[in-house]
Formats: structure tokens, C-alpha cells, sequence
């Protein structure tokens, strides 16, 4: 069996602060007794396996047009389908109608109960996408070289940051991946860019699959969507805001959908909270730990609160910095924190308190049926709010 170096036969030390048991930490707990690193052995083929579909349709789309041409031509076909299905090629029709056709399993009522839990947890949820999910997946070097080969660092973690919150903040929408709706489009999208990406490295660069298995591969997008969903909720346990079993049930089967969506075969996304705990782990304590670009990136992320030009208050810039950084302690833990070059901050007091305040509400929108209502409008509106932030953010540099 072809194996990456970047594959690490015995358990490593990077992530530690995901499985280490702390009161408030959901991961560990979801653990097997006795974990055992060689069920990763049936992982490691995934390495090599891409999203073939996703690249068929990039290839005959984007790479004769161009990005932005070859997705206007893309979305046009896609709002027309399936009246034009008679001028399209089989693959574009294939992944059509992955998009428009519901598959039986998907239960729009779980989804909504993901998304409402993601909505009520309003900005606490968005600190933890930036500062667990994103901060925290630099502590693979390996996940992170796509970011590299297509100069991420040269763009800026503003815009990769707005990207993200785009996306996340269309999927996770109420009714948002029913079909028309815009998360099925932005799905569609970074599927392709995806692809767009994979090719483009594979075409123009020095990738070395000996390193580090396909860009963008498989286990690595599992690894990814499990950063949106159990990873994500373990993020929200550590602020005070842990989810109900509806709430867990609603996160990964609104990302198991989404998952599919991207290209990820269906029977590697996890349908438990057990499986998808146990899957992270085998990816986490596989993976090559942090290097010089891991730290570059989250130097970049770091230093985005000081690059926005939505707003000129240097004393704002500066307090959002330190309480990113308070959530990097908070969620990360001190060794990942300072392993990824990270400064400190007494701002972890400032996150800690809020933490007294997440608490209350969080039991309060447990007991009351009305009060949980209140907690998910007002929730999606703060996020509404700063999403609406970053969109102008984007207008700007575009």
C-alpha cells in the first residue's frame, strides 16, 4: 500500500487539545475505551482519491474559459436544468442532478434542528469557525499545502475568512439546502473551485503526491467537513453551548448531506457522534504536525483583524485581535496556541466571562421551548451582522 509521508504510523502530539478530557470538552468522551491508530490503515487509499465528477465538470467548464467566465457559463446551465439537459455533457448532468434530486435519506426537519442549533449559538458560533476550525486545522501542515500552492497567503486570510463565513452562512441557513435555495448554489460552487484548485495545482506546480497523498483528496475533505460539524460542536461545548442529542443529531446530518454534496462518497460520512469522533481522531493523530506554513497561516489569521477596512478604529482592530486570541487559548489550549506562534493574551478572562453568560442563556433556551425560538432569531441576526461586514469587505478588495 502506497503510503504519504506525511502519514504518521504512530500517534503523533499534534491536537492534543481536542482529545485531552477537560469537563467541558466533548470530543474525548465519544472516544472508544481503547482507540486503536491502526483502524487508520483503511483510510490510508483515500489519500489518493479525488472528487473525479467535481474535476470532469471544472475540466470541460473552468479550464477553456477561465474562473469567472467558466462559473457564470456553470450557474447559468445549472438555473436552466433540467430543461437543457439534451444540450449538456453526461458528467454535467450527473452532477445536476446530485443537486436537484433529493436523495430519500435527507430529512429536511433533522437539518433544520443542525441549523437552528448553529443560528442560537449567534457570534459565539462564527468565534468558534474562525478560531477552533479554521485556527485549529493548522496544526496539520499537510491538510494546509493546497492553501499554499495557490498563494492563499498572497490573497489574504480576509478574504479566505469571508469566503468561509459565506459559505457556512448559506448552508447553515433555516430551509437553506432545499433545493433552489442558496446553499445548494454555494455547495455547487466551492465544489468546483475545488476542483478548479486540484487541477490547477496538479497542472502548474511542484505537488508531490509522495508527500502528501492528492490535493484536496478525500479523507482530507472527510477530515474537513468534520471540522464543520464535530469539531465544531466540541468548539461550542468549550464556550458553555454544547448541543442537545437533536442538536447533534441535526449538525451532522445537516453536514453529511452537505459532505455528499461536495463529492464525499456517502458511506465515510458518519451519522453518530461516536463515528464522527472516532474518524477525527484517526485523521488527527495521523497527520504530520505543524511547519513553517502552518505557522505562516496562522500569523495571516491572526493579523486579519488589523487588515479590514470596514472600519478605521484602531482601538476596535486591536480588541477584536485580542479576543480572537482569548478564543485561541480558550479553545486551542496553551501548547497548540504557542505551537502555532501564537502570542498570549489575558483576553482568555474576557472569553471566560462570556463563557458565565453563554451558560445562562444555554439553560435558559433548554427549558423554554419560546425562549429557544428568541435564542436562534437573535442569534442569526448577530451573525447576519457581521457576515454583512465581510461581504462589504469583499466589495472592496474586489
Amino acid at each position: 500500500m502506497n503510503i504519504p509521508a506525511r502519514h504518521i504510523q504512530n500517534a503523533n502530539n499534534a491536537f492534543t487539545s481536542y482529545w485531552e478530557k477537560q469537563p467541558n470538552n466533548l470530543l474525548p468522551h465519544l472516544l472508544p475505551t481503547q482507540p486503536n491508530i491502526a483502524d487508520s490503515n483503511q483510510w490510508i487509499p483515500y489519500y489518493f482519491e479525488v472528487d473525479t465528477l467535481g474535476d470532469a465538470v471544472a475540466t470541460e467548464y473552468l479550464l477553456p474559459n477561465g474562473l469567472q467566465k467558466g462559473i457564470q457559463l456553470l450557474m447559468t446551465h445549472y438555473h436552466n436544468y433540467p430543461q437543457n439537459a439534451n444540450t449538456l455533457s453526461k458528467e454535467t448532468i450527473t452532477l445536476f442532478a446530485m443537486f436537484t434530486n433529493v436523495p430519500n435519506w435527507v430529512q429536511f426537519d433533522v437539518i433544520n434542528a443542525g441549523a437552528a442549533y448553529c443560528n442560537r449559538c449567534g457570534t459565539s458560533a462564527l468565534s468558534v469557525l474562525r478560531n477552533y476550525c479554521l485556527m485549529g486545522g493548522y496544526e496539520s501542515s499537510a491538510i494546509n499545502k493546497p492553501l499554499i500552492f495557490t498563494e492563499a497567503l498572497k490573497k489574504g486570510a480576509v478574504k479566505r475568512l469571508a469566503d468561509t463565513v459565506d459559505f457556512w452562512m448559506y448552508v447553515t441557513e433555516i430551509d437553506g439546502l432545499k433545493p433552489t435555495k442558496n446553499g445548494l448554489v454555494s455547495v455547487l460552487l466551492t465544489r468546483i473551485i475545488h476542483s478548479f484548485s486540484r487541477i490547477s495545482i496538479e497542472k502548474t506546480t511542484q505537488w508531490d503526491e509522495n508527500l502528501w497523498g492528492k490535493p484536496i483528496n478525500i479523507w482530507d475533505m472527510v477530515a474537513t467537513n468534520l471540522g464543520f460539524s464535530i469539531a465544531f460542536m466540541d468548539g461550542l461545548a468549550k464556550l458553555q453551548l454544547a448541543p442537545t442529542q437533536e442538536e447533534t443529531k441535526g449538525t451532522l446530518h445537516l453536514w453529511k448531506y452537505v459532505g455528499y454534496l461536495l463529492g464525499i462518497p456517502i458511506e465515510l460520512l458518519p451519522d453518530t457522534a461516536e463515528d464522527a469522533a472516532y474518524s477525527l481522531y484517526l485523521w488527527s493523530k495521523t497527520q504530520k504536525g505543524i511547519d513553517d506554513d502552518s505557522k505562516a497561516l496562522a500569523y495571516a489569521l491572526y493579523q486579519e483583524p488589523l487588515k479590514v477596512q470596514f472600519t478605521k478604529n484602531t482601538f476596535m482592530k486591536w480588541f477584536v485581535q485580542k479576543t480572537n486570541l482569548g478564543y485561541n487559548e480558550v479553545l486551542l489550549g496553551t501548547k497548540s496556541r504557542a505551537a502555532l506562534g501564537l502570542p498570549y493574551s489575558k483576553a482568555k478572562y474576557w472569553i471566560k466571562l462570556l463563557n458565565q453568560l453563554n451558560k445562562t442563556l444555554d439553560k435558559k433556551a433548554k427549558r423554554k421551548a419560546n425562549f429557544y425560538t428568541k435564542m436562534v432569531t437573535k442569534g442569526r441576526k448577530e451573525q447576519v451582522n457581521v457576515w454583512h461586514l465581510y461581504q462589504s469587505e469583499k466589495k472592496k478588495s474586489s
